[in-house]
């Protein structure tokens, strides 16, 4: 970037202004170029259209729209037909191959996306954007130590603080000893990158830091990260903040920074401001189109405040990324129970696999809102119980009080003796929890207990075992 940045200032041209921009995009210092994509949206420019539209594009994301042209057109992003284009034309191009890839994995070719993945990087392995390009890929297809060792094996990597930033977050994953932890320690201490430069690097050692128990260390680190954050840093920092009881983020970054679209919604649910959610999980997929965490966060947001089609829309975007997603199946579920599709449930639900993970007791809990919703009460009742004694072991309270608040409401639907103490029971763990999102579920439980008690048949429940 510094090179390209030197060539421009020297020799100001067509060339090495489009050399700066693509530098800029894919390192993410887009206001780096700024010069330089006015000057190739300029009257006076030869540059081609797809240039002229990056030029905008690299305005945009650096805040200055009003520098655009009016008769250019912004893309956020390219077709895929463009890249196949651009590799066919250029084979020795490594971005076009890494764009591929993503096309591929998006639109769940995962063998394909792999293929095109490896050929970037036999044509250029010591490159940032490739080598985390790759990493990330191999990390969506569950080959954590794959992508630790592409990281590894980069003569760039012990220089790169972009590189040993994933390093250390992908050792972790991995379940390995984080390799360039002391260099990293000692290229942000040395203060000699800028602070875009060390956002990320500062973002993982802190939170290596806060892991390790050196909360002190950790919030140094973080404080270092927002100076000029990406959306993954900023992202990082909103998790570690209920750690340190306090705001690390602070709220004018959320509207200012670049891709906040995960920080933002990671924001909004700590703090149980849920409305904003799901556009938030919007802005965050169009940022990371390869990953299912927006449409995991997403759809159980929207079920989670009974907008049950929109949950279910959610999550059927998400399992056409990954179709064996459990956190997804379980949200399409849920939202299927809803509807009244209790077949399609069912069979959502045999899809997930047994593990110790919670993703199965939370599919035990969903088990137990289909069992109730056909009318098999007892063993509906028996799946909750398993899904709630499943979650105190684990340690994890407000799943308990999530799990306790559906069974005591479908118990109250289902007219059960038991459904007064369950929801007095279901009120006491929300409070220990501070949850307050499952109000609106217990009025719904208390006011089914309120009115007379009426047949399934009465109630639609019949009608919608049938469906």
């Amino acid at each position: 970037m510094v090179e390209k940045l030197g060539n421009w200032r020297v020799d100001p041209s067509t060339v090495t202004a489009g050399e700066l921009l693509e530098a800029s995009l894919v390192e993410g210092v887009e206001r780096e170029a700024a010069a330089a994509a006015r000057f190739l949206l300029s009257s006076s420019s030869t540059a081609t259209l797809p240039v002229r539209r990056l030029a905008a594009l690299a305005l945009k994301r650096a805040g200055r729209s009003d520098d655009i042209p009016d008769d250019v057109q912004v893309l956020d992003t390219a077709d895929k037909a463009i890249w196949r284009a651009r590799a066919r034309e250029y084979p020795d191009n490594p971005l076009a191959w890494v764009e591929l890839s993503l096309h591929d994995v998006i639109s769940g070719k995962r063998e394909a996306a792999r293929r095109a993945m490896r050929v970037a990087l036999q044509l250029a392995p010591d490159s940032r954007h490739v080598l985390r390009s790759a990493a990330r890929l191999f990390l969506h297809l569950h080959e954590p130590d794959l992508a630790h060792d592409i990281l590894l094996r980069s003569a760039r990597t012990p220089f790169d603080p972009w590189l040993m930033s994933a390093e250390m977050a992908i050792a972790e994953l991995a379940h390995r000893e984080a390799r360039f932890f002391g260099q990293g320690r000692v290229l942000i201490k040395s203060g000699n990158l800028r602070p875009r430069q060390a956002t990320e690097l500062a973002s993982a050692l802190g939170t290596l830091e806060l892991v390790a128990g050196g909360r002190k260390k950790a919030r140094d680190f973080f404080r270092e990260s927002l100076l000029d954050p990406t959306g993954n840093s900023l992202a990082q920092a909103e998790w570690a903040s209920p750690s340190f009881g306090a705001e690390l983020v602070p709220s004018q970054r959320l509207s200012l920074t670049n891709e906040a679209g995960e920080a933002t919604a990671l924001h909004l649910l700590r703090e149980q401001k849920v409305d904003g959610v799901t556009e938030a999980c919007e802005r965050w997929s169009a940022s990371e189109p390869y990953s299912i965490r927006p449409f995991e966060v997403g759809s159980g947001t929207a079920a989670a405040m009974g907008k049950y089609t929109e949950a279910l829309a959610i999550a059927q975007k998400g399992l056409l990324i990954r179709p064996d997603a459990p956190w997804l199946l379980n949200n399409r579920a849920f939202a299927l129970i809803h509807l009244g599709r209790l077949r399609d449930a069912e069979r959502a639900l045999q899809c997930i696999n047994k593990t110790d993970d919670p993703t199965w007791f939370v599919s035990e809990a969903n088990r137990g809102l289909l069992a109730m919703r056909r009318g098999e009460h007892a063993a509906g009742v028996a799946h909750y119980r398993t899904a709630i004694e499943g979650f105190r072991e684990q340690q994890k309270p407000i799943y308990v009080a999530v799990a306790q608040t559906f069974l005591a409401r479908e118990a109250a639907l289902a007219g059960l003796e038991e459904a007064k103490a369950l929801i007095k029971d279901a009120r006491d763990l929300c409070t220990k929890a501070a949850l307050k999102g499952q109000e609106w579920i217990l009025k719904e439980a208390e006011e089914a207990l309120s009115r007379p008690r009426v047949s399934p048949a009465q109630t639609g429940l019949a009608a919608a075992s049938q469906s």
